[in-house]
């Protein structure tokens, strides 16, 4: 009898053992971990988990919203990420800016607290943006977006935004969800150069 139990033992311990092994990952309704907006130096995104499809694969789009064509150090932006994807039904996003030495590229500002959140990681020294579980808009068709604040840092050269998106299909498990990432670089606004009323004047004499 104790024979044929330890037979039975065995083949459930290996069992046992293998699934420890195997990664596990979970979706993240209320908020991805830090470090998955694309952003350097690792690059990673949701599709580490969200693997049932190639990055940018599916037919939806992310974006942001209201960028501004030239950035002005100091100024504050409203700006806005949209994600889409026919068929999905629930969303999800991250986002940080950093930026040409790779250091964290101003202040990210919650203006919708009910949908948004800011979390800084200590390892990298920037901050991310991230959904909510409110954010998540389950259960409905999209666009989804959502809106925050950004203050531009006083010194920098060139700004880039990292982001990711989830198009998942509201299952509550990492299959069946389409990742998109994207990345977008703004450059300072070109300093003007003074006009004094003496150059004025010379410029009209020269006629």
């Amino acid at each position: 009898m104790t024979m044929q139990r330890s037979h039975i033992a065995l083949p459930l311990l290996l069992a046992l053992a293998n699934l420890a092994a195997v990664p596990v990952c979970h979706g993240y309704a209320f908020g991805p971990p830090d470090g998955r907006a694309g952003d350097p130096p690792n690059a990673s995104t949701c599709v580490e988990c969200h693997s049932s499809f190639q990055l940018n694969s599916g037919d939806g789009d992310l974006r942001l919203l209201n960028a501004p064509a030239a950035v002005t150090p100091g100024a504050t932006y409203d700006l806005m990420v949209e994600l889409l994807d026919p068929g999905q039904s629930r969303w999800g996003f991250e986002l940080t800016v950093v930026d040409e030495n790779n250091a964290a590229g101003g202040q990210l500002v919650v203006t919708d607290a009910t949908r948004t959140q800011v979390h800084h990681d200590t390892i990298l020294n920037r901050d991310y943006l991230k959904h909510t579980f409110v954010g998540t808009d389950a259960a409905t068709p999209g666009p989804t977006r959502w809106s925050f604040q950004w203050v531009a840092p006083q010194v920098f050269s060139a700004i880039t935004f990292y982001f990711a998106g989830n198009a998942a299909d509201n299952s509550g498990f990492f299959l069946g969800d389409y990742i998109y990432s994207r990345s977008v670089t703004l450059h300072q606004t070109a300093p003007v150069e003074a006009t004094t009323w003496g150059q004025i004047k010379r410029y009209f004499d020269q006629d």
